[in-house]
């Protein structure tokens, strides 16, 4: 389900992108989305096995939509020099919190039992939409023009520059 969820999403992001935006596209994707988050406690025999792999589903086309959206954004934004930085802090906090979230949900799942895990997990994700949704990134619609140079700000060398500064 997560697979097919994932897939969805990063194939509609493109189109959703052009429609809606790309900044709204991003946050209305959290804001319809993310709230299926919640059926996933459900995990049952029967109906709530249905009702939680439904909202696996919604909330893995979320996830693929936010892939290809802000990924596209982000690399938009950022100047080419910067890039490959901008991508490895990304990847670096991105690893770090499933790394952390992974072990506070073993903890949880110890001192409380699985199904309070489950709806702590469930509000996270159901919850997580909010920085983006608050941001003013909701209000852009189209990607920004790429730029080849950091900005500056008085036209001469910048910290970290390699070329020599003359009097």
């Amino acid at each position: 389900m997560g697979g097919t969820g994932l897939l969805l999403g990063a194939r509609c992001a493109g189109w959703a992108g052009r429609w809606l935006g790309h900044g709204r596209a991003l946050a209305l994707a959290g804001l319809c989305l993310a709230p299926a988050g919640l059926l996933l406690p459900f995990l049952d025999r029967g109906a709530g096995l249905w009702l939680a792999g439904a909202g696996y589903l919604l909330a893995m086309f979320k996830t693929g939509m936010d892939n290809v959206l802000g990924v596209s954004l982000r690399q938009r934004m950022t100047p080419d020099p910067l890039l490959g930085r901008m991508n490895a802090t990304f990847r670096t906090l991105l690893t770090g919190a499933l790394a952390t979230g992974a072990a506070i949900s073993g903890l949880i799942g110890e001192l409380a039992g699985v199904r309070v895990t489950l709806w702590v997990g469930a509000c996270v994700l159901a919850t997580a939409f909010l920085p983006v949704f608050l941001s003013p990134l909701r209000t852009r619609h189209d990607l920004p023009e790429q730029r080849s140079e950091p900005p500056t700000s008085g036209g001469g060398p910048q910290q970290g520059d390699l070329a020599p500064s003359r009097p």
